[in-house]
């Protein structure tokens, strides 16, 4: 596995890779038909979060094929850019490898060698053992629990819950 930033060449692969992962309808907030997945689009946020300081998306490789991801990115407000939010994909086919906790390292080595971001905050599902899990064991901890945040469509409930780690 290798991972580095992401390249416009890549936004192909990772359309696939955001559709196939929101189509399990397990870990995300959105659907795939609500959220807007575009080669033409993927290229621009890859080229606009290149140029960004604050910000970065990374790939992860396998036999070269894009199989997971990392975002880190700071809302656009003065107050808050040195907090990035996360968000980490791994394709179901390579999950239980090491890419996901591979990626995380690498977002919180970047956090450290980075002047201005301090922090890294995300949102998980309550029931999401296996990521909380994860994000536990790298130093996350809990900010805060938002319950029955989400209506699933057979109509229960999930509680988000706020993580985040201090480089």
């Amino acid at each position: 596995m290798r991972i580095r930033e992401a390249r416009p060449r890549d936004a192909l692969e990772l359309v696939r890779l955001r559709r196939e992962v929101l189509a399990e309808g397990r870990w995300f907030i959105s659907r795939p038909e609500e959220a807007v997945l575009d080669v033409e689009r993927e290229t621009e946020r890859i080229q606009r979060l290149a140029s960004t300081s604050n910000a970065g998306l990374w790939v992860a490789r396998v036999d070269r094929v894009v199989c997971g991801l990392l975002l880190l990115e700071a809302p656009p407000f003065h107050r808050t850019r040195h907090v990035v939010k996360l968000e980490i994909l791994v394709a179901a086919s390579h999950r239980g490898q090491g890419i996901g906790r591979a990626l995380l390292a690498h977002g919180q080595d970047w956090v450290r060698s980075h002047d201005l971001v301090e922090k890294i905050g995300l949102n998980v599902f309550a029931d999401n053992e296996r990521a909380l899990a994860l994000y536990r064991a790298a130093g996350f901890v809990e900010e805060g629990r938002r319950v029955g945040e989400y209506r699933m469509e057979d109509g229960s409930r999930r509680d988000d819950v706020l993580l985040c780690w201090f480089g």
